[in-house]
């Protein structure tokens, strides 16, 4: 008999999105790593990282066993965004205290100039 394996309705970019726009995303890393999502949401932009890994031992999402894990880790995600005005998401996005564990990254260092861009190129 073989294993039965179960396999996730959703992406992180569909549970991401099931809330606002995806405005622009990054992906740093390579089998492990940081989703960075740029959203907007009527008036609102939101901006979140998702960490993730290689294997169900160290992804989330590939460590969901049934679609309720799938919901939770979904609802988790959604209350983990930081929604506001885009002045407040570029305060947020360059507060070091905030985004502590992302900033000692090389790649996030790099990609912090093109969050802050697109932000302000939607306010054009």
């Amino acid at each position: 008999m073989g294993i039965d394996y179960f396999y996730p309705s959703e992406s992180y970019d569909s549970m991401v999105g099931s809330v606002g726009t995806i405005i622009k995303n990054w992906d740093l890393g390579y089998y492990q790593g940081d989703y960075i999502y740029l959203l907007k949401n009527s008036d609102k932009i939101g901006f979140t990282v998702i960490g993730y890994g290689s294997c169900s031992g160290c992804d989330a999402l590939e460590g969901c066993e049934n679609q309720e894990e799938v919901d939770e880790l979904k609802e988790s995600i959604i209350k983990g965004i930081f929604w506001g005005t885009a002045e407040e998401v570029k305060s947020y996005i360059t507060s070091d205290n905030a985004n502590r564990w992302y900033f000692n990254d090389d790649e996030w260092k790099n990609i912090r100039p093109e969050i802050l861009q697109a932000i302000e190129k939607e306010l054009k």
